[in-house]
């Protein structure tokens, strides 16, 4: 009976030990699998910070055109430049009837399709720039585009700012 019992036990420490085993490569297995994951995640989150990366902008110079329908122009030495925008106020701005023939400079991207997509716009008075932004005086109120005051609904007024004193 003692050596029927002593066979019991060694026969389930050697199963232990197996189990044990099983269990130990199976750990390995998964830590190997995190450190795969864990790699991968952190090569497409490098990726797509690279990616993020902002381009020089592109900087043109010239005169504004409005009244060509929707599409604002720039005129630059004899060529005329289709302008975009890469936000809608500022391709609303851009259409604003106001700043019809004002000398400008702006700087965007170059497009594949031949215009010109503009992220900053700055009017220029001998020399100096000017960021473009409108104003309710009755409200105290700036807005980003033209149009009426979203308060009381009379119409914005065109101001330029010197560019060194505003935020960008």
């Amino acid at each position: 009976m003692l050596l029927l019992f002593r066979e019991l036990l060694e026969r389930q420490s050697i199963g232990g030990n197996q189990n044990k085993m099983r269990l130990a490569a199976t750990n390995r297995w998964q830590r190997r699998a995190a450190w795969v994951l864990a790699l991968a995640l952190a090569s497409l989150l490098a990726s797509s910070l690279w990616a993020g990366e902002a381009k020089p902008l592109t900087v043109l110079e010239g005169k504004l055109l409005t009244t060509r329908g929707d599409c604002p122009v720039l005129k630059t030495s004899g060529r005329e430049e289709a302008l975009s925008a890469n936000t809608p106020h500022l391709l609303h701005t851009m259409q604003d009837k106001r700043l019809d023939g004002r000398e400008v400079r702006l700087e965007g991207v170059p497009q594949p399709d031949g215009s010109f997509e503009v992220h900053w716009l700055y009017t220029r008075h001998d020399g100096n720039l000017f960021k473009v932004r409108y104003f309710c005086a009755t409200c105290n109120i700036v807005a980003l585009e033209p149009g009426n005051c979203v308060c009381c609904q009379q119409p914005t007024e065109l101001q330029e700012i010197p560019a060194e004193k505003s935020e960008h």
